[in-house]
């Protein structure tokens, strides 16, 4: 028999006999009330015999109780003492190719040791509660309760969840805590893919674990209860670990999925329910476009797509207890419906002058999330029948031409204005407010797409360019307005990073980026560093091996010829459609540029030589 268990069994026979004594006392005083004077005495003697035991028995089980918790403090405080400075590293995480963004998390052989000793300690139940024994719960509300830096309580709190994940026996007021630290401490890095941080990881272990839903209804709650940035990244973790098991949308079965989603968005329908029926509307939209090479939303039919517009704008108009959280939702989802993030137009459905209104109005209300504005704004500007400025011309590639010689820059397309003066107005009210750093990009690249250049954009499209959490798409459209604004801010933003030294994980190539906006803005000082070779463009071309298209087609004459052509993104859906529809005559030049092509069926040697040297392409 363990130590513990006899001292266990000790304090029973301890209590048996208190409570015994108890009895016997109830007893006598009982009798006591009904007794005759010579019985009095006696009984009264007695009473005071059980008093006395009673008051024994009692010092005897507190005092044992206090020699365990002691021992129980001494082995907490033993533990602790051999983990006083609790070792904190940066782990890389994993962005686009690179290592260059990092976490804090407890080292490897902190965290090995803390999780066999929490395992050993024991667990809650009747037995260790009763005598005062060190257990998980004690040990994490330890690490979790102590004043610490945002570092080490960001990287305990991730430790906590990796234990919950685990299914420790704990109390529910302990993982409460556990979940509730780990939201607090959740990053801007958290939440952008599966299993993108090691937080992300811990969350969705705990996920599959008996605790699931728990955190589940924690989420949810946390995302109703708070807003703008924290609401955001909440928002960011339910989406990838409890909007689950979601069939990819088609033409198929697009009625079949969005109308019990749509249904659920009726006011009828709780907070939770409606919160939750649009994050599934968030995913739906969200997957084909991130698992099928960008494909947008644009299968649906007319009446369904109407139907969803319009429930959607309806739940953004619904105010939740002041803080928006449906009409947030809602929003998002709208975000993904018209790929308002990406820069081409949303053509699919023409929005109202009143539909817009409406998104005009939650851009204009400084009570709504901040993150709703900023994505209002987006939505605003795709919802045009014109090309938004960006997808107007191929402009990197246009610079591109300028810096080897190919043309001057007055021959560069001009911006073809865009005239949206009420979602101008609306957004640049925006722009001048306070808002979370990632809500006020999202903001400046909407104002640039509808072709408005003010200096209030600077900053924050730096930000966007100069961060390799965008897609280099993302960063090259930031680049685009940056150009178009060009006062000295800019200039000087673009000299810095055109002088600054190579990173060999940058392939994104800052400075070669930084030195083509030089040239769309025509600094003489850039002009000077232009490379006759054509390198420029040869590695313009090597960096989009993505947009580079084959094709075998007749030439005029009749003959097999092979091509590879670098088709200009804003035009790629359009030569899709154009090979489509199998027309005799397609001049390959109006959709880009082709860099290689040959006579014949398949590529010769010459041109799978010319693509490999001058472009690094193996054929």
């Amino acid at each position: 028999m363990s130590a513990d268990n006899r001292e266990y069994g000790i304090l029973k026979d301890l209590e048996e006999a208190k409570t015994w004594w108890q009895e016997q006392l109830a007893y006598l005083e009982k009798e006591l009330v009904i007794s005759s004077v010579e019985q009095r005495f006696r009984l009264r003697k007695k009473i005071e015999e059980c008093e006395k035991e009673i008051v024994r028995v009692a010092k005897n089980i507190e005092s044992l109780k206090k020699e365990r918790q002691q021992k129980s403090l001494d082995i907490l405080d033993s533990l602790f003492q051999k983990v006083h400075n609790i070792p904190i590293v940066d782990r890389p995480i994993e962005i686009l190719g690179t290592n260059q963004k990092t976490e804090p998390v407890v080292a490897t052989h902190w965290r090995e040791f803390m999780r066999l000793a929490i395992s050993k300690i024991g667990q809650k139940n009747n037995q260790s509660e009763y005598l005062g024994l060190v257990t998980a719960d004690d040990v994490i509300l330890r690490l979790l309760s102590d004043e610490r830096s945002s570092k080490e309580a960001r990287a305990l709190s991730n430790f906590a969840m990796q234990c919950l994940a685990t299914e420790l026996d704990l109390k529910d007021e302990t993982v409460y805590l556990v979940i509730d630290k780990a939201i607090n401490n959740l990053s801007d890095l958290d939440g952008l893919s599966k299993s993108y941080t090691l937080m992300d990881e811990a969350f969705a272990s705990v996920m599959q674990s008996c605790f699931g839903q728990i955190l589940y209804e924690r989420l949810l709650q946390s995302y109703i209860q708070n807003r703008d940035d924290r609401r955001n990244k909440i928002g960011s973790i339910f989406l990838n670990i409890a909007i689950t098991n979601i069939e990819i949308l088609n033409v198929g079965n697009a009625t079949q999925i969005l109308t019990p989603l749509l249904e659920k968005l009726n006011i009828l329908y709780s907070v939770e329910e409606r919160i939750n029926a649009a994050f599934n509307l968030i995913e739906t939209f969200y997957r084909p476009q991130v698992q099928k090479n960008s494909t947008r939303i644009d299968f649906l039919p007319d009446l369904l797509l109407r139907k969803v517009v319009k429930v959607l704008l309806t739940a953004v108009q619904q105010d939740t207890e002041s803080n928006y959280a449906v009409s947030t939702t809602a929003i998002w989802a709208l975000s993904w419906l018209t790929s308002a993030r990406d820069s081409f137009s949303y053509k699919n459905y023409t929005f109202a002058n009143e539909e817009l209104d409406i998104l005009r109005q939650v851009v204009m209300n400084n009570k709504h999330d901040a993150f709703a504005r900023s994505y209002s704004a987006l939505i605003l500007s795709v919802c045009t029948p014109k090309k938004t400025v960006f997808a107007q011309a191929d402009w990197i590639y246009e610079w591109v031409v300028v810096a080897d010689g190919g043309k001057p820059l007055k021959n560069v397309p001009k911006i073809s204005h865009l005239h949206h003066p009420k979602d101008i107005e609306a957004i640049k009210s925006l722009i001048f407010s306070h808002l979370p750093s990632i809500a006020k990009r999202r903001v400046a690249i909407a104002l640039g797409r509808l072709g408005c250049f003010i200096t209030e954009m600077i900053d924050p499209l730096l930000q966007v360019f100069r961060d390799n959490m965008y897609s280099y798409n993302d960063r090259d459209e930031a680049l685009v307005y940056l150009v178009f604004i060009g006062n000295f801010q800019v200039v000087s933003a673009l000299k810095y990073g055109l002088n600054s030294s190579k990173d060999d994980q940058d392939k994104y190539n800052l400075p070669e980026r930084c030195f083509l906006g030089l040239i769309g803005m025509g600094n003489v000082d850039a002009l000077k560093q232009k490379n006759n070779n054509h390198k420029h463009e040869n590695k313009f071309f090597a960096e989009r091996g993505h947009l580079i298209h084959k094709l075998k087609a007749k030439d005029s004459s009749g003959r097999w010829a092979y091509y590879f052509i670098y088709v200009s993104p804003h035009l790629e859906q359009e030569f899709i459609e154009a090979l489509k529809l199998n027309t005799s005559i397609l001049d390959l030049e109006n959709y880009g540029k082709v860099i290689g092509s040959c006579y014949g069926e398949e590529p010769n040697n010459e041109l799978k030589i010319l693509l490999r040297e001058k472009y690094g392409f193996e054929v």
